[in-house]
């Protein structure tokens, strides 16, 4: 169900004059598009109302969830986030949820506006400023994989069924996680290269599991780079977009962020960030490569399985398919990657993707 700009506000302004009922005269602006990634379509927007006699204003965010398991998916950011937020981990304050008929057409929820910048604008200002924000990026990252995951594992809408984690099994979190990338391959039924190559790939990854035991799970952000980095105009750090959220091994998390920094942008900038992170974390990561090979699986993964059965099907939005086809360089180097790390030849991959 495709909402128009003026239906959007006529009806935002309709589900805030019920939740917000110490005010009224609530006039909410025309929202404004001002991302979309591959798995929400986000709005800005602002909120007046009158309380006490007096005019009061709110800087909002609105995320609208597409494609299938939406509800779960937006459940689930809600959820993560506000128990961030009550543990003390910089993100924005959510608001209000909703999933079930919503008048806006799709599952949302309503957040605090940063005001400021991305981080990833602010890396450009000047190598001093690059160096502290590098620093800032890693401090934040450390941070978030030594939080206590209890409480996230303890909340059943966050974690539906805490067994699938096999918290104490030392390679419980990549029987879930190779049973998941089974799963998906199992949805096809086909002949093609492409299908053939990642079979070898995820056979790899079983062949070598006894390399990669866990000491221990922490949180995942699994989309974390400088772009999900807001920083506020005083200079206060966000992070944003949980839609990934998860509890895994924080080298995945690592892997995936060494994985896009490098092949979007500098490929220089994941020795940058795997030696920044080491030093703020004062330990080694140990066997990042054969993360990296399940970083690399899942963006190739998810990319060919939205092109044989469409975005919606992993829950993104449907023009996330094109995204995909414009950015031949960006696949090509995550290929480049697989290839290096497992030594399997994947020069035609790009082909058989038939991007």
């Amino acid at each position: 169900m495709t909402i128009s700009t003026e239906e959007l506000q006529k009806n935002l302004k309709k589900y805030l004059e019920s939740r917000i009922t110490s005010g009224r005269h609530i006039k909410v602006s025309s929202p404004v598009r001002i991302t979309s990634g591959w798995e929400t379509d986000v709005y800005s927007f602002k909120s007046e109302y009158e309380s006490d006699g007096k005019l009061s204003s709110d800087d909002l965010i609105l995320r609208l969830y597409p494609g299938d398991g939406a509800e779960e998916k937006a459940a689930k950011e809600f959820n993560a986030m506000a128990q961030l937020h009550r543990v003390g981990f910089p993100v924005p304050e959510v608001y209000w949820l909703e999933i079930v008929k919503s008048s806006l057409g799709k599952p949302f929820v309503i957040m605090e506006k940063v005001n400021g910048q991305s981080m990833g604008d602010a890396l450009n200002k000047s190598e001093n400023t690059k160096k502290t924000m590098l620093r800032l990026f890693c401090r934040i990252f450390v941070d978030l994989h030594r939080l206590d995951v209890t409480p996230f594992v303890s909340n059943r809408v966050i974690v539906s069924d805490p067994s699938v984690y096999e918290i104490n099994n030392p390679y419980g979190y990549l029987n879930k996680l190779l049973a998941d990338f089974k799963r998906g391959m199992a949805s096809l039924i086909t002949d093609d290269r492409a299908f053939d190559l990642l079979k070898k790939i995820i056979s790899w990854l079983e062949e070598r599991k006894s390399s990669a035991p866990s000491r221990g799970l922490s949180l995942a952000h699994l989309d974390y780079h400088p772009y999900n980095i807001l920083i506020g105009n005083d200079g206060t750090p966000f992070v944003i977009d949980w839609t990934n959220f998860d509890i895994t091994d924080y080298r995945l998390d690592l892997a995936w962020t060494l994985l896009l920094c490098s092949t979007y942008g500098d490929p220089e900038m994941r020795d940058h960030i795997l030696r920044t992170y080491e030093r703020t974390a004062e330990s080694k990561v140990v066997n990042i490569e054969y993360f990296e090979v399940i970083a690399a699986t899942r963006r190739i993964g998810s990319i060919y399985l939205s092109l044989r059965n469409g975005a919606e099907k992993l829950g993104m939005l449907p023009e996330t398919v094109e995204t995909m086809r414009k950015q031949k360089g960006h696949i090509e180097a995550v290929i480049k990657v697989l290839s290096n790390r497992t030594g399997i030849a994947l020069r035609e991959f790009d082909m058989a993707l038939k991007i």
